[in-house]
């Protein structure tokens, strides 16, 4: 007799992703170095996607099967920006940032950083966030879970 097998490929998103909280992003790319203040970052009930939006300013989404690794920490080199972080978050900047790296290949890398309002937040996303990009299940998951995710 064969034993029924129950393929549950869904890991529960933590509630402080599904609830959302603002942050601090920043980009530091080769001709351009900004701070976008103040983003409410959320994560979708299913763990598909992480966006984000901030006042004035168009939101953004990551798929989280492009991410490849959560980073805790990360400082810019820009001491410009390095400056305004520290005179908005204090010295310990370090302690409450998290780096998301995603992409389609291995090569062309985005980053996305950000700085949590304390320490014990940047843990629970860093955290949650590996929970969920580390699920080798959901990358099999059926066609009509992929329907839904469209």
């Amino acid at each position: 007799m064969t034993k029924k097998f129950e393929f549950n490929w869904q890991i529960p998103v933590p509630e402080p992703l599904l609830t959302g909280c603002v942050f601090d992003r920043w980009t530091e790319e080769k001709d351009n170095n900004e701070l976008e203040p103040s983003c409410m970052f959320k994560v979708d009930e299913y763990g598909f996607f992480i966006y984000w939006k901030s006042e004035g300013r168009e939101g953004d989404v990551i798929e989280l099967c492009q991410v490849s690794d959560i980073r805790a920490g990360g400082m810019p080199k820009d001491m410009k920006l390095y400056n305004q972080l520290c005179n908005k978050h204090g010295e310990n900047v370090e302690e409450k940032s998290l780096t998301i790296c995603s992409g389609t290949d291995y090569i062309n890398i985005n980053y996305q950083h950000v700085v949590c309002p304390d320490a014990a937040t940047a843990k629970i996303w860093v955290d949650g966030l590996r929970k969920i990009t580390h699920n080798g299940k959901a990358n099999n998951f059926c066609p009509m879970t992929a329907l839904k995710k469209q």
